[in-house]
């Protein structure tokens, strides 16, 4: 199975570990199973409106592979935003006066609070999308609202209501935590914690779909690319069922990343976890 990380867990490796990741260790199948390789994937993305990069946090490989995504995806006819689960809301503000060079970096990295990781994981994506004229959406819901959201025990509509203007503006305009398989999934994997932080959950899973759905709808002729926890996206679920509740026109891709012990082969597991399955080490 894939073994996803969430906006409140833990990075799969530690900083430690992803930086001796031998980037030779690693394989792309079809969700079928079948040998496949990255650049039929980024090829196959020329018209495809949202692409979801599930990501195993601060892995090495995976950081490669997400900026050849954006970089292949940069090259081709159509423009593209990308946009990250790592930013919140109310960091849009410093993350687009670093790209029009209105700030420098130390200055960014203050107001925006990136920690150690984001140096070898991150920031490449963010120095290409300055370089390029790449537009970034800050994608998720703020940390400290969500947290409040999940204390409160309240609807989503009702919290909301007790906002400011300014703070509900920094958050999804709905969020109804679905009874899905997405929910299955996360409730198997959380256990007993799982009743109480599934509204979290879901409340981030539609923070990044409507923030994405929203640029999409201002700016139709972009194609987005959300880097994001391989647990929001994984078997087209999450972050992709409330994307495309939100434009079903739309066409999605999803690549997601699964560990794998023993022989590079296929993890029949995996199967169907993204269009295409990144197995790393």
């Amino acid at each position: 199975m894939l073994l996803g990380v969430g906006c409140d867990d833990q990075p799969t490796q530690t900083p430690e570990q992803a930086a001796t990741v031998d980037p030779n260790e690693h394989a792309f199948f079809d969700r079928e199973g079948n040998p496949s390789d990255l650049d039929s994937f980024i090829a196959s993305l020329a018209d495809v409106d949202f692409v979801g990069a599930g990501e195993l946090h601060h892995h090495g490989v995976g950081s490669q592979v997400q900026l050849a995504v954006l970089q292949g995806m940069a090259a081709q006819d159509r423009p593209v935003a990308l946009a990250m689960e790592f930013f919140e809301a109310d960091q849009q503000a410093p993350l687009d006066a670093y790209l029009a060079g209105s700030i420098d970096e130390p200055t960014f990295r203050e107001q925006t609070k990136r920690d150690d990781n984001y140096e070898r994981s991150h920031r490449p994506l963010i120095e290409f999308a300055k370089r390029n004229g790449i537009p970034v959406i800050a994608a998720n819901a703020p940390r400290p609202l969500v947290t409040a959201y999940r204390e409160s025990g309240a609807t989503y509509a009702d919290y909301l209501a007790t906002l400011s203007e300014q703070d509900r503006a920094l958050m999804p305009r709905s969020s109804v935590p679905p009874d899905d398989e997405f929910k299955a999934r996360f409730m198997q994997t959380m256990g007993e914690r799982g009743p109480a932080f599934y509204p979290a959950m879901a409340l981030w899973n539609d923070a990044m779909a409507e923030s994405s759905a929203d640029f999409r709808a201002e700016h139709p002729e972009h194609r987005v690319l959300l880097i994001v926890g391989v647990y929001h996206v994984a078997k087209h679920l999450g972050v992709v069922t409330q994307y495309t509740a939100r434009r079903p026109q739309d066409s999605v891709r999803v690549l997601s990343m699964a560990p794998i012990e023993g022989p590079m082969v296929f993890d029949p597991s995996n199967r169907d976890e993204g269009d295409v399955i990144l197995q790393v080490r």
